[in-house]
């Protein structure tokens, strides 16, 4: 039981920080001149199908925070140049901030942050688990805002 003048913190939902963060990216795309279609579902492969101004189609799948943590996200099949990833902050005080990447960059991060994990573990003979697959955002801040570096004109 809490006492009196102690408040209980509320956790923030998933869904309000995903759907802020797909609507931010939208609107960037938008801004940009590319066209943008949400895949409305439950749990999506990716979450916005993008025609960009020159009429090259392709896919983003969306990543969303609302404070600094290390980024969960799994590698996908290879789709080649079809899917993109952007991460998107999108702190409950501040501006956004995103960091827009390839898939290849993507699983190429997320297999050797694994590795980093993995290889001390099986040295020590600890358990490895696949759960927390992901990157953190030292890396991510190489791409930060590289709209027109990485996805298609």
């Amino acid at each position: 039981m809490r006492e009196q003048g102690q408040e209980t913190k509320t956790r923030r939902s998933v869904h309000r920080t995903q759907w802020a963060a797909q609507f931010a990216v939208a609107s960037e795309l938008c801004k940009r001149g590319y066209m943008v279609a949400f895949t409305m579902g439950n749990h999506p492969a990716v979450d916005i199908m993008v025609t960009s101004p020159s009429g090259v189609p392709f896919l983003v799948d969306v990543k969303g925070q609302y404070k600094g943590n290390w980024w969960i996200v799994s590698p996908k099949k290879d789709l080649g140049k079809l899917l993109f990833y952007v991460f998107a902050f999108v702190p409950d005080d501040g501006a956004n901030r995103f960091f827009v990447l390839t898939q290849a960059q993507v699983n190429s991060e997320v297999e050797a942050e694994f590795e980093r994990y993995r290889a001390p573990r099986v040295k020590d003979g600890r358990p490895v688990s696949e759960s927390f697959l992901g990157v953190g955002q030292k890396f991510l801040s190489a791409f930060e805002n590289k709209w027109r570096e990485v996805l298609p004109s």
